[in-house]
């Protein structure tokens, strides 16, 4: 070999030995950077678990706070009840009232409130709800109630709803606005032409028994006024009668609903007759009144006992509502409100609780108020943060092009006023 040659082939060697370790190098940086990477995407995994799937130490740190918390924990308990609901006797319903009966806590482990309950639909609109027939645990939470609301549903559709709960006493109840119903699948269409005046109520009392008066009365559960009927039972039935003009054809309807309130309930039987003929049909309703409130009472006309002769439920001359107690000269008063037939009612199945760990934002907003020095040092670890919670942040800035470990995940958020949301949060960590 020439001197040439082996100063050729010693340039090619020096090259290929300097390339080689440009290329180690760089591997061996680029896999510290990726070995910090990694860690910290693993490390940004733990605090999320950390701030946003705990409670915190002491759990309701939010409340009273005054001291940096042990741990800070964004995380509440809520809890979710599916419904689906299903249209099945081939009807297309417009502002169509559907209920469901709902068991939030049936062994009254302080699961929730009335305040807090928020019903959604499909496309996670909040809807107008009205509760009703509550029963609450001895310590004032709720154990169950039903849930009213309308709906549009085409015959044989389907459709799912949400509602929502929580034990948080903070949180303040809404106030929903009246249910306003005008269907086709009800007598009258919006369930309360018939106890928004006392026109077309007659005394319709047995024995000695008298009503009084029959009045309206502000004291009301649906429009404007309800059905007041006060007097006196002595060895019969105390009773009024609505007495419309004509005769109604209910042969295609399912129950008949009102809601019904009277000052005694010792004692005493509760009954409804619906006349025909020379008879007509009559059921009994005191198992469902237990104290002296409102309760929204739903009898199916098949339970009904007939009496007499001529009856017919094509031909209905007058509705009737009682009361009787078997000591004389007890005074009662009564009173009905949302009177109606309805057909075939929805399919409604309630589905089991789901427990759910939501971000609060009330905590969130009382984080705003720890030093972010302060959170890192009840974290306990050398790693600094940043969270975004929707739009809101909270932690330190990092450098774009600095080695930084992210993961982010939708999560159920809470708000101050009950409103429940799903929101992308994301939690970054580096050194």
């Amino acid at each position: 070999m020439n001197y040439v040659d082996f100063t050729i082939a010693a340039s090619f060697f020096l090259i290929f030995f300097a390339l080689a370790i440009m290329f180690t190098t760089n591997y061996f940086s680029n896999l510290s950077s990726l070995t910090k990477t990694t860690e910290f995407r693993s490390t940004s995994e733990d605090f999320f678990r950390l701030f946003f799937e705990s409670k915190g130490v002491p759990k309701d740190w939010n409340k009273n706070y005054t001291i940096v918390p042990v741990k800070i924990g964004l995380a509440e308990d809520l809890y979710l009840t599916r419904v689906l609901v299903r249209e099945n006797a081939g009807l297309n319903r417009t502002n169509e009232p559907v209920s469901a009966h709902i068991i939030f806590d049936e062994n009254c482990q302080n699961k929730s409130r009335n305040n807090t309950i928020r019903l959604y639909d499909e496309d996670w609109n909040e809807l107008n709800i009205e509760i009703a027939n509550t029963t609450n645990c001895s310590n004032t939470y709720l154990n169950q109630t039903d849930i009213s609301w309308e709906l549009n549903i085409s015959a044989n559709q389907t459709k799912k709803y949400w509602v929502y709960y929580s034990p948080d006493e903070t949180i303040t109840a809404k106030v929903y606005s009246p249910l306003q119903y005008n269907t086709s699948s009800w007598i009258p269409s919006d369930g309360d032409n018939w106890t928004e005046s006392s026109n077309n109520w007659i005394d319709g009392s047995w024995g000695n028994s008298s009503v009084s008066s029959i009045t309206t009365d502000t004291d009301r559960k649906k429009g404007s006024y309800s059905i007041n009927i006060k007097g006196i039972s002595v060895d019969d039935w105390l009773r009024a009668k609505y007495n419309e003009s004509g005769a109604w054809n209910i042969s295609e309807f399912k129950n008949i609903v009102f809601w019904f309130k009277v000052n005694n309930t010792q004692n005493n039987r509760f009954m409804v007759w619906l006349e025909s003929g020379s008879g007509g049909y009559n059921k009994s309703f005191e198992s469902y009144v237990l104290a002296p409130e409102w309760y929204k009472i739903t009898l199916p006309l098949s339970e009904f006992l007939t009496y007499g002769s001529g009856y017919s439920l094509e031909n209905i001359d007058n509705i009737t509502i009682g009361c009787f107690n078997d000591s004389n000269n007890v005074s009662f008063e009564f009173k009905v409100d949302n009177l109606h037939f309805e057909k075939e009612p929805l399919e409604v199945k309630v589905f089991p609780e789901e427990h759910i760990l939501a971000v609060s934002s009330s905590k969130f907003d009382v984080l705003q108020n720890i030093s972010y020095d302060e959170a890192r040092k009840s974290v306990g670890e050398n790693y600094k943060f940043r969270m975004e919670v929707g739009n809101e942040t909270y932690g330190g800035d990092f450098n774009k092009s600095a080695n930084v470990g992210c993961c982010e995940y939708p999560k159920v958020m809470v708000s101050k006023n009950g409103t429940i949301s799903k929101s992308l949060v994301r939690m970054c960590v580096w050194k």
